[in-house]
């Protein structure tokens, strides 16, 4: 069974490069060319995001994906008002992070300034800039005047003035985690398939994520580069939301509602890996008036089931780790886990696969809690050998003797 399921996942993905894409006014390529993203973060509210005001913001991104272009999708769809910006360049950055070329325009239908609308995504003009996978970009942008961005928050540079076009660190500049507008870059090269992991901080890396190594999702792509082949070309991209919720929204919209847009909607997204309940599970456990039950849980995940494969795309469930010891623990709560775990390895679950996260990351001797290897300390949240042991896990039961 999950043979047949790890090779579909590259079949149906290699008939999309048979059309081709066009963009800007230019003819097909010779060969087939299509938009793919190559990374993501999803939008948050800007809650107690700060006001930039003439000042610089740089990030620093990782590609997943190689192509001869990029464009950039940003977003203001969680706002309240609308936020004007530029310009904005892309530095290609070496493997130490120093600038390996320089800075490239990024313009709006031809304008080096932008405006994202109320409640709007924004998409760049293609860049002519060759990238491969793993490529580290340096993406910086002016705010000539005030600005509260609605959009997640990574860890950035914030300088005075514009300094857009300075290829090496910021000069005044303070380092931080902070709001970004941007939601996606999108990589125009040849059809690949498209993995998505989205859930919760146990997804997007929270405290671990500025690892070496990194999350879950950034060390399977890492596990299926080094196969070579096919197998090397497929995107993952990390959607995930710490303290993000299934049933009821935290840390930005809930996971039924927010489904659509940060996994469907992703440019030529195949497969969807979910890890979502236990913020539900624990939060409902220990605040009045939020409690879940295993029966609410089950149907919003079928739920999202049922939206995936309606779009033709395919749906891997994650049963929910061991939390004993976490600060929202509750004996009525793991009841809840279990429940839902039983659902999800049964043939009722209608899933196209499974990634047994619960048992392959607990304690045999105590099945209630993570593996002291791979729990950073809270007993909740993977060690950076937690997630390499959960990269294994996506890998064997998608890509199994490959």
């Amino acid at each position: 069974m999950w043979h047949v399921m790890g090779r579909s996942l590259l079949a149906g993905a290699l008939l999309l490069g048979l059309s081709a894409c066009v963009t800007g006014g230019q003819q097909p390529a010779m060969q087939a060319s299509v938009w793919r993203p190559a990374w993501a973060l999803a939008p948050l509210p800007p809650g107690d995001a700060p006001t930039y005001d003439r000042q610089t913001v740089r990030q620093t991104l990782v590609l997943d994906a190689e192509g001869q272009a990029v464009r950039l999708r940003f977003t203001n769809e969680l706002a309240g008002q609308a936020v004007s910006f530029g310009p904005v360049r892309l530095t290609p950055l070496d493997a130490r992070g120093e600038a390996a070329g320089p800075a490239v325009a990024v313009t709006f239908g031809g304008n080096a300034q932008a405006n994202l609308a109320i409640g709007a995504p924004l998409l760049s003009d293609p860049v002519s800039l060759p990238v491969v996978k793993g490529q580290r970009l340096a993406l910086s942008i002016h705010y000539p005047g005030p600005a509260i961005v609605a959009g997640h928050r990574p860890q950035v540079e914030i300088a005075p003035g514009d300094q857009t076009g300075q290829p090496g660190p910021l000069p005044g500049a303070e380092v931080k985690r902070s709001a970004s507008p941007l939601a996606t870059v999108e990589v125009l090269g040849q059809a690949s398939p498209v993995l998505v992991a989205i859930g919760d901080s146990i997804t997007e890396g929270d405290v671990t994520h500025q690892a070496p190594r990194g999350t879950y999702p950034r060390q399977l792509s890492a596990l299926l580069s080094a196969r070579g082949g096919d197998v090397a070309r497929t995107i993952v991209v990390n959607q995930g939301i710490a303290g993000n919720r299934l049933l009821r929204p935290n840390a930005g919209a809930s996971m039924l509602a927010r489904f659509d847009r940060d996994a469907l909607g992703q440019p030529g997204v195949t497969d969807i890996v979910l890890l979502i309940g236990i913020n539900d599970i624990g939060n409902g456990s220990i605040k009045p008036g939020e409690e879940v039950t295993a029966e609410k849980v089950i149907q919003g995940l079928s739920q999202l089931r049922d939206r995936a494969r309606a779009r033709g795309v395919r749906i891997h469930a994650g049963t929910i780790m061991p939390y004993e010891g976490a600060k929202y623990y509750r004996p009525d709560g793991e009841v809840i886990r279990q429940k839902v775990n039983d659902w999800l390895r049964s043939p009722a679950a209608g899933f196209d696969g499974l990634v047994d996260f619960d048992k392959g990351m607990r304690d045999p001797a105590n099945p209630g809690r993570l593996l002291t290897a791979y729990d950073i300390g809270d007993r909740l949240h993977p060690s950076e050998a937690g997630y390499e042991a959960m990269a294994r896990l996506v890998e064997a039961a998608l890509f199994p003797g490959r």
